[in-house]
């Protein structure tokens, strides 16, 4: 029985000692054997650059995924993969009352698609690489509503019109003007780093 009892205290004295000397021995081996501290584990990745360099790899495969981050918030228009290049149709801006839209990263996003009409649209270059792989370019712009008068007004006279014009149809001949309703505002940049961050976790960078 004592020399079970002697046995046990010797293994727990190794075990103890084994403890006591783990850290020192981490902390003065190699810097790929130290354990991660908290804040490395949670700490977040930093913003990736635009274009986003991506290594080399399955182009097809690639393009698809790319097409599928950007379809989450724009509808596609066209996609051409000669050129590299991937156009999304015009949508407009969720407001505040519209959480639920994809298309507003930021509180001021909202605000000012409240007040005033905004509409967005994205293209996407993909190019190949200097130095290999491909870079992901990712533009998103901004347009305004820019209207000569409310939509709506009547422009200083009386609401109530007593004159009913004829209703005429004219047939027109050539090419038919694009109407200048928009304004160019800028690029959405918060947008354009989420796009990137979800495609650069599509594509396990």
């Amino acid at each position: 029985m004592r020399s079970r009892g002697l046995a046990r205290r010797v293994a727990g004295a190794i075990v103890l000692a084994t403890c006591a000397l783990l850290p020192v021995g981490c902390a003065s081996g190699p810097p790929a054997w130290t354990i991660p501290s908290f804040s490395q584990i949670f700490k977040p990745s930093p913003p990736p650059t635009n274009p986003l360099h991506v290594p080399p790899g399955d182009f097809e495969k690639m393009w698809n995924k790319v097409v599928a981050e950007v379809n989450k918030h724009f509808p596609m228009a066209s996609e051409n993969r000669l050129a590299g290049t991937i156009r999304t149709d015009s949508v407009m801006t969720g407001t505040l009352i519209e959480p639920w839209t994809p298309d507003a990263v930021t509180f001021s996003d909202r605000l000012e698609a409240t007040l005033q009409t905004v509409r967005k649209y994205a293209v996407v270059q993909i190019d190949p690489a200097p130095e290999g792989g491909y870079l992901i370019k990712v533009e998103v712009n901004k347009e305004m509503e820019d209207l000569s008068k409310p939509a709506s007004q009547p422009a200083g006279r009386a609401a109530f019109y007593n004159d009913f014009p004829v209703n005429r149809t004219r047939e027109i001949v050539g090419a038919v003007p694009t109407p200048l309703g928009w304004m160019w505002m800028g690029r959405d940049t918060n947008l354009e780093q989420k796009i990137l961050c979800e495609i650069r976790d599509a594509l396990l960078l």
